[in-house]
């Protein structure tokens, strides 16, 4: 990573301008840093997925998250109501942009973010916007990434993104800084209301010749669109005479598209679950707005999104939405060709580019689901297909269960629908459970049914409806809501996934290897320790997302290589935090590293805070040397400051005082490997270790000596007093003899 740019010299001159932007920016890795400090991030909450087989709640955030889903466009709305009270003036993002907070352009509103004035700072004629994006749902990160180099007309280009400190807003705000047409004037401003019918050559001139570059680019770049309706068009100029698509990047793929305008397969899915998709979305995408164009307004206003998606499967989607419509008959074919079901059939762009180079196509007619000869029923319900069938056990899937384990469903469809290999494949999935005391395993075998009845809809389990390669989006948008984190977990660990490619006749190479990620993602879902459960199974599933660590907030940290510059930045903070690593941070990398080590991993989650700093270190390290990174002196000065008491166990008094020194001197250097060779000196343990068992040794050889002496005091007490006895005897002795020298001596001299 490069190191941080210097603020332009022009920002001096700006007094009335807030640094809202970044201080550093590095081009080459696209990873953004800021300087003032870090707020508590939106989600910042720890796992406890030790009991989920048996608990109502596996997976509650500690943080003091609420349940419940999150409020998408409508929290967007309620965050701009509070934030147009006293806004700066001008905020500066990643120094090239000017973002005016006080200037809404509530014309190019998106469902799922808000649009405000916007320049280039070197190019203030150009016409640009900012959307700042709904906090609760991810963005197309990956598919902004791809973008950068886009500059075909007729698709808004994205000219950068990020985070900033918005007004009067909690936390960060997603930013996407857009073009913006000149028109300013959507196609259709209302979907549920009426708008002028726009003719065949408007609509050919209009927005199939001005849209099909783009669609052509985003196909040549793998990516879907999912974001083509009527009022996500807008005319370029005032002339209206030619189309530009607006964005679809601010939330997850097709997550703002009204069931309208998805094929049967999208429509059951959950908003945020649809996946990527797939050029074959936006065709079919492309063909009701092109109908909607045609006529001015909805052509199935009166249904319900259930008897929509009914019809469709019933009679199909051009049946459904045509209808009784006369249509010009140029376009006809055309719309037969994009409203095919069969995605196999459905026209594509090369289709589309031969029809208007004059070529006439025949399309084929799409192929309604087998019918039985006598209805199954259920719910209240008589269904003839098994496409139908499925829907309703999937919509009210507590009382699906018997009837899905009944032998009435496989008489019904052995014999009234005659289709034995969809009886075998149920039959299959209700023995393959028989025994099976798994939480919620009626509705796993409902989950499973429907895969049979259906192989081509998505996965569907306790009415919530997902892609295989959109549970990763799913996952992290259901973060911060515990219900919906809680069923997608449970998808996952039942291995739904799997089944649902078991049963696709020819599954894509796309979906084996997705399948082949989702095979050990149960393991890790369960694994409570640090760098495993629901966080590493968002990093496996999303390749391209930000490490969502709360130190990381302000940052756009996607690789290994971006974390040491970002953890630099959060040691040098006021408010850091109390050690460099957390829950989500040791996901991310253990997600990320291309060579995952447990044996680095593991130390993370010793109950031993020394053991567990030291891995930290070790860890941090490693990624140090393999990254290729530069010096880090504040976070190598943090590390030493949290493991300093590990030099304070050297026994030796001279020795702890010199690796204290060493320890604080080789900190200011910022290589980690280093400071942990000074933590973890083999050598200099064992000197000291030798040092304090010598001393030992010798402590306990004198301490014998006193404790031998104390053990005989006794002995020595006796000895005294007979020797004292025998000297008293002695001079009594002598003194007698003295005494009786005396009185001989005396008795002489008398005489």
């Amino acid at each position: 990573m490069s190191s941080p740019a210097s603020v332009a010299p022009d920002q001096a001159e700006e007094p009335t301008t807030t640094q809202a932007g970044y201080a550093a920016y590095d081009s080459a890795n696209d990873a953004y840093v800021d300087p003032d400090g870090y707020a508590d991030d939106e989600y910042a909450g720890e796992y406890d997925p030790s009991a989920y087989e048996g608990d109502e709640e596996p997976y509650e955030a500690v943080d003091g998250e609420e349940g419940g889903e999150g409020d998408g466009a409508a929290g967007v709305q309620a965050d701009a109501g509070a934030a147009m009270q006293g806004m700066a003036a001008t905020l500066i993002f990643k120094v090239r942009y000017q973002v005016f907070p006080d200037q809404p352009l509530a014309q190019f509103n998106s469902p799922t973010a808000l649009a405000f004035n916007a320049s280039m700072r070197n190019d203030p004629s150009r016409a640009i916007m900012a959307l700042i994006c709904d906090p609760e749902l991810p963005q197309r990160f990956d598919a902004l990434e791809q973008l950068r180099n886009f500059g075909l007309p007729g698709m808004m280009k994205p000219h950068d993104w990020g985070l900033i400190d918005w007004p009067n807003m909690d936390g960060k705000r997603f930013i996407i800084l857009m073009e913006r047409p000149v028109g300013g004037h959507r196609v259709v401003a209302d979907l549920t209301g009426t708008a002028n019918p726009l003719s065949e050559e408007e609509i050919v001139r209009g927005l199939l010749q001005t849209t099909l570059g783009p669609l052509k680019d985003l196909t040549s770049r793998g990516l879907a669109h999912r974001s083509i309706r009527p009022d996500n068009l807008f005319w370029t100029d005032d002339s209206r005479t030619e189309m530009t698509l607006g964005e679809g990047w601010t939330a997850p793929p097709g997550y703002s598209q009204p069931p309208l305008f998805e094929t049967i397969e999208s429509m059951m899915c959950d908003p945020t679950g649809k996946g990527p998709g797939l050029p074959s979305n936006d065709m079919y995408s492309l063909g009701v707005t092109i109908l909607f164009l045609l006529i001015g307004r909805s052509s199935t206003a009166s249904m319900t999104d259930a008897e929509l998606l009914t019809n469709k499967i019933e009679f199909g989607s051009y049946a459904t939405l045509v209808g009784q419509y006369r249509l010009p008959l140029g376009l006809m074919e055309v719309l037969r060709g994009l409203l095919s079901d069969d995605a196999k059939e459905r026209w594509t762009i090369a289709d589309i580019d031969m029809w208007l180079s004059g070529r006439r196509l025949s399309p084929k007619q799409s192929k309604l689901p087998q019918r039985a000869s006598r209805p199954f029923e259920f719910g209240g319900t008589e269904h003839f297909n098994a496409r139908s069938l499925g829907v309703a056990f999937a919509t009210d899937f507590k009382e699906a269960g018997p009837a899905a384990k009944g032998k009435a469903l496989d008489g019904w469809l052995r014999r009234a629908l005659g289709d034995e290999a969809k009886a075998n494949s149920v039959q299959t999935t209700i023995s393959s459970t028989v025994g099976v005391a798994a939480k919620n395993s009626d509705d796993r075998v409902v989950a499973r049914v429907c895969t049979a009845l259906d192989p081509a809809a998505p996965i569907r389990y306790r009415g919530f409806g997902v892609t295989i390669d959109g549970l990763g989006t799913a996952l992290l948008a259901a973060l911060p809501h515990r219900d919906m984190r809680q069923t997608v977990c449970e998808i996952i660990s039942a291995r739904l996934a799997i089944h649902w490619v078991a049963a696709q006749a020819k599954p894509s190479s796309e979906e084996v290897r997705t399948v082949q990620i989702l095979e050990k993602l149960p393991a890790v879902l369960d694994n409570p320790v640090p760098g495993y459960g629901v966080e590493r199974v968002v990093y496996e599933l999303n390749a391209t997302q930000r490490c969502l660590s709360p130190m990381f907030d302000g940052l756009i940290v996607t690789d290994v290589e971006h974390v040491l510059p970002a953890l630099e930045l959060a040691a040098r903070a006021s408010d850091r935090f109390d050690a460099p690593m957390d829950r989500h941070l040791a996901a991310f990398i253990a997600a990320r590293l291309r060579r995952s080590n447990d044996e680095l991993i593991r130390p993370l989650s010793s109950l031993d805070n020394e053991a567990r700093n030291m891995g930290t270190l070790r860890l941090l390290a490693h990624i140090q040397e393999t990254a290729s990174g530069g010096a880090v002196p504040a976070l190598s000065r943090w590390i030493a400051e949290i493991l300093a008491p590990n030099a304070d166990t050297y026994h030796h008094r001279s020795r702890r005082e010199r690796m204290a020194e060493k320890l604080a001197r080789v900190s200011e250097g910022g290589n980690l490997s280093e400071l942990l060779m000074v933590l973890d000196d083999k050598t200099e343990r064992l000197a000291d270790q030798q040092g304090f068992s010598q001393a030992q040794s010798e402590y306990r050889q004198i301490e014998g000596v006193i404790n031998e002496m104390d053990m005989n005091e006794s002995y020595r007490v006796g000895d005294v007093r007979t020797i004292g006895e025998q000297i008293a005897a002695a001079i009594a002795g002598l003194l007698l003899c003295i005494i009786t020298a005396f009185v001989v001596l005396a008795a002489f001299g008398n005489r």
